[in-house]
């Protein structure tokens, strides 16, 4: 999504502005119901009929049925809203234990305790961070997920993003599921992954998705796929389909980082200061960016963020092996601009906008799960981690997750960045100004 204005410190597009663009978008491109999303966190108006789910997809081998859009991400602890998302069809719930202190899962057990809880498939989450861990410890976890959620049983537990496949293999986590299912408290069993949390993973998404798919005891995968970063989500997908294995996608939309570094750029340009040795080769590099884009601006309209979050959910609603894309809503304009994209598949033309978009602005995007340029940091920067989190602030409109995230780093952050000489610049396989966004974000995430 576009970048969001924080207490007129920037000068962003704010996220209400955004939601109130991309319903506009949507009904210009036909979708039904797309006109009655409000900007407002609150219901349409009496009368009008809100957009509605309107595909449904097998969920792999567990054969459950699930709307095309899912709800993710962790920040819905407003009971009505979540009964609204019910309301509108969505059935594909992910939760996690971290999510908001444990409110999301407390939130989800109020939200489904009078409805038929069979037509529902709720995943939450735990972190595994060590192969040892106890089997006697993941039970508790779980049950205190379960103690949350108030439910009788769990569709589906994940480990949330593990950094190894020795932790995605760990006998403690496996001996704690087959007892649960055999009590009838968890049905399946998966695994979420969007690349190192904290550069203490040598292994790639890729590698230990597809370590999930050969172990033969994971029935689901969430992960990162979008038009931007294909490579490592299609093979995973290919691997998944083939032991039919199901896939659900986050992350789907790459849009926004370019508008968020020019805005960045500007900032540090009029605060008076020195100017840091990074910034006059990204300066020209946004500029030559910017007079690229001049090339597809009437033939594209590559600045129209609302559009390109249609086409981006699109591409991956289009894929056939996919059967859920996850989407961030904190409001009601949010949760009718993507729901109106249920049953709908990616046009030609749209299509070509994001090649010309990917073409234009990809060398700005920082591809989730990647980090292959952490290896090269002298200073052991956590670089997917820290791009991921200003993800969350400038694109998703998740501040203050973004930024305790951030600070829990400590010392591991990104303030040396501005004043090192550039490893992880010379090792992106991408070509990003890496460096510079480095130092952009600490800025951003630290309010400096």
């Amino acid at each position: 999504m576009a970048t969001q204005k924080r207490n007129g410190r920037t000068g962003k597009i704010g996220r209400r502005r955004f939601i109130g663009a991309s319903a506009a978008a949507l009904a210009s491109l036909g979708l039904g119901g797309a006109e009655k999303a409000s900007v407002q966190s609150s219901p349409a108006p009496s009368g009008q009929a809100a957009p509605k789910i309107k595909e449904y997809r097998v969920l792999g081998r567990t054969g459950f049925k699930v709307s095309d859009i899912g709800l993710g991400g962790g920040e819905v602890t407003d009971a009505a809203l979540f009964e609204a998302v019910l309301d509108r069809g969505i059935n594909y719930i992910d939760a996690a234990e971290n999510y908001v202190n444990g409110q999301v899962e407390r939130t989800v057990g109020k939200a489904i305790k009078n409805r038929d809880r069979k037509s529902i498939f709720v995943t939450t989450k735990i972190y595994l961070r060590d192969a040892k861990v106890t089997k006697q410890g993941v039970l508790d976890r779980t049950r205190k997920c379960l103690e949350r959620l108030d439910t009788d049983a769990i569709d589906c537990m994940q480990i949330h993003c593990p950094p190894t496949t020795a932790v995605l293999k760990a006998p403690g986590f496996h001996e704690a599921m087959t007892e649960l299912k055999a009590e009838g408290r968890v049905r399946f069993v998966g695994l979420s992954q969007h690349g190192a949390q904290w550069n203490d993973a040598p292994e790639t998404m890729e590698q230990i998705l597809v370590a999930a798919a050969e172990d033969g005891r994971f029935d689901l995968a969430l992960f990162v796929y979008n038009f931007i970063q294909r490579d490592q989500g299609e093979r995973a997908l290919k691997a998944f389909k083939e032991r039919n294995i199901a896939t659900t996608i986050m992350k789907a939309n790459p849009v926004g980082t370019y508008t968020w570094i020019k805005q960045e750029v500007e900032k540090v340009k009029n605060s008076g200061e020195k100017m840091p040795d990074y910034l006059p080769a990204l300066l020209e590099r946004v500029k030559k960016v910017a007079d690229q884009a001049d090339t597809f601006r009437e033939t594209y309209n590559l600045t129209n963020d609302a559009e390109l979050l249609v086409a981006a959910h699109r591409f991956v609603l289009s894929h056939p092996d996919v059967q859920t894309v996850l989407c961030m809503v904190q409001n009601y304009a949010d949760l009718d601009t993507f729901v109106a994209l249920s049953g709908t598949k990616l046009a030609a033309p749209e299509e070509r906008k994001l090649a010309a978009y990917a073409q234009t602005y990809g060398q700005f995007y920082c591809r989730h799960a990647c980090g292959q340029c952490e290896a090269d940091c002298p200073s052991g920067v956590p670089v997917n981690a820290i791009m991921r989190l200003r993800h969350y602030f400038s694109a998703q409109g998740r501040e203050k997750r973004a930024m305790a995230e951030y600070a829990a780093l400590g010392k591991r952050g990104a303030a040396l960045c501005a004043s090192c000489d550039g490893h992880c610049q010379k090792a992106c396989p991408h070509g990003l100004p890496i460096q510079a966004m480095l130092a952009l974000t600490h800025g951003t995430l630290t309010l400096a």
